[in-house]
């Protein structure tokens, strides 16, 4: 009889506390199971930075009776390239993912690094299917290269290679910058979250997913030597490098859950060889004037023979303005002059990451690339960066090893194709390898002759490219190089002796670069000269020929 009271009041008890305790987590039990449908049901997802309307690389067609898939991207570097829908038994499929600089451009087809890697796995596995499929595209930053990444993870993916970092800049954009990391880490980890956050609060900046935005106001803006608000504004800076960094983590993670096996690439460029497009001056006045002259002397020491007189003037130079790109770009020289290659390769390093209109991988792109090959599975570092750091002729890697700035040679594209080759038959991603491979890729691999100094149209689109970039002397070598390709003889030794045969933009720019090249000589020699009037020509040159307002 006196059990039953104390059996209500633990009941009541119960219904008091149990109740709100339920009422409290039914909201989060729903939001729970709802979180769990988006991620069984829905395929979607989300940039947590920007919006990209849908594109795909792929068609699905019929080819000799066979379901296949055909890249038809406008942008796709390998376009009309077919494939089986289904992957041959025991077959081996490896994705190339990134901008054109992994698609292998300008070079053909056949001489880009995914052909030299494909021959060699052919020689390495015999009597298996080889495919490995060049899904990289013209201009293609991180965020874009992910939108393929969702497409390609679908198609039985033997092994994904990641080689991106190029184009960050390309695409002009505007990102949340008030202080919004918490609400990016929830977008990234949330589907129901990203959802919501583009229904309640769209990202701010929406992308066609046909049509890269503002292209031309980006090369107008290298031709006119314009600081990127993307990369001048600390803040919108900051998040392009969260951005990267999300994308990268995003489809290493997601290869990572699905057990496909990503060997993820730092990304080399061009550093001694090239000058940066937009150097940030603060200075003015006297100041400026006091700086211009230390930067000229510094010059002079180089060009007499005197590296550490040089590199004492530009560290003073430096001191007074130490953000502008081209001085670390000459301290870089100095020092490699001076026989201290180690700094020589880190000025060149800062030079590139000071650059105010970039279109080479900042070097904390490639310290998220480490970071995280060394946190996820079955993600394989492959350090680009690092390898040509050493295959390089000098302090730092430049025309040796490059095209333009980040566009590798034939040489370099049989490096990477080698490392990469190395690193998939080290880790047995596909199993042993035949003990019939020999190591020399050039005689191995069945590549052919190709001599890419006497392909003409490449040769003239070189010359565009240092044009378009100022970089004077590399146009005005390129100029009497083309003298030769065009008359089959050797290269014109003046600009007197081109062929009528060349484009007028060539035969003018050889002109235009000499007379810039030897006025800034005789101004760094402390020798008079009309300066205004070398300069003004050189802008008439690009107001005609490069005069960008539509691509």
């Amino acid at each position: 009889m006196t059990d039953q009271p104390r059996s209500d009041s633990t009941t009541s008890l119960a219904k008091k506390i149990g109740f709100p305790a339920l009422a409290v987590a039914a909201p989060f039990l729903v939001l729970l199971l709802i979180e769990l449908g988006f991620r069984l049901f829905s395929t979607e997802t989300r940039d947590p930075y920007i919006n990209i309307t849908p594109f795909w690389l792929f068609k699905q067609t019929t080819i000799n009776g066979t379901d296949s898939f055909v890249i038809s991207n406008r942008f796709g570097y390998n376009q009309r390239t077919a494939f089986p829908v289904k992957k041959p038994d025991g077959g081996i499929r490896i994705f190339l993912l990134g901008g054109s600089a992994c698609a292998g451009w300008p070079h053909t087809q056949t001489e880009t690094f995914g052909s030299y890697l494909q021959k060699a796995l052919q020689i390495a596995y015999p009597g298996r299917s080889v495919e490995v499929i060049n899904a990289a595209a013209h201009g293609f930053a991180s965020y874009r290269v992910r939108r393929i990444f969702d497409e390609i993870i679908k198609l039985e993916p033997s092994a994904i290679i990641i080689y991106s970092g190029n184009n960050e800049f390309l695409e002009s954009r505007e990102y949340d910058t008030g202080g919004a990391a918490l609400i990016d880490a929830l977008s990234e980890r949330s589907r129901l979250f990203n959802w919501l956050r583009s229904v309640v609060k769209p990202t701010r900046t929406n992308l066609s997913g046909n049509k890269l935005r503002d292209v031309a106001g980006f090369f107008w803006s290298k031709v006119k030597q314009e600081a990127l608000k993307l990369r001048s504004d600390p803040q919108l800076f900051s998040r392009v490098q969260e951005h990267y960094a999300s994308s990268i983590r995003y489809m290493t993670t997601e290869a990572s859950r699905q057990n496909v096996p990503v060997v993820l690439s730092t990304v080399p460029s061009n550093l001694r060889d090239w000058v940066p497009t937009v150097s940030h001056n603060r200075l003015r006045g006297d100041r400026f004037a006091e700086w211009a002259r230390l930067t000229d002397r510094a010059q002079r020491h180089l060009l007499e023979g005197d590296p550490q007189a040089g590199i004492s003037a530009l560290k003073q130079a430096i001191e007074m303005e130490s953000e502008l790109a081209e001085s670390y770009f000459w301290l870089g020289r100095l020092y490699e002059a001076a026989g201290q290659d180690n700094e020589a390769l880190e000025s060149y390093r800062s030079a590139k990451d000071l650059d105010y209109n970039p279109f080479r991988a900042l070097s904390s792109f490639n310290k998220v690339v480490r970071q995280i090959a060394a946190q996820t599975e079955r993600v394989f570092l492959l350090d680009l960066e690092r390898i040509f750091e050493r295959k390089s002729e000098h302090a730092a890697p430049g025309f040796d090893l490059f095209l333009d700035y980040v566009h590798p040679t034939k040489r370099a594209n049989l490096i990477i194709a080698k490392n990469v080759l190395d690193l998939l038959i080290a880790h047995e991603l596909f199993g042993s390898r035949s003990d019939d491979m020999e190591p020399t890729p050039a005689t191995t691999w069945g590549v052919r002759s190709y001599d890419e100094h006497t392909d003409t149209p490449l040769q003239r689109r070189l010359f565009g490219l240092y044009a378009l970039n100022h970089q004077y002397a590399a146009a005005l070598q390129q100029t009497l190089h083309l003298h030769g390709l065009i008359t089959g003889g050797p290269d014109a030794e003046n600009c007197e002796e081109l062929s009528p045969e060349l484009p007028e933009k060539i035969r003018e720019g050889c002109r235009v670069f000499r007379q810039y090249l030897t006025m800034r000589r005789l101004q760094i020699l402390g020798q008079p000269v009309n300066a205004e009037k070398v300069s003004a020509k050189l802008r008439s040159f690009y107001d005609e020929w490069y005069p960008y307002g539509v691509f």
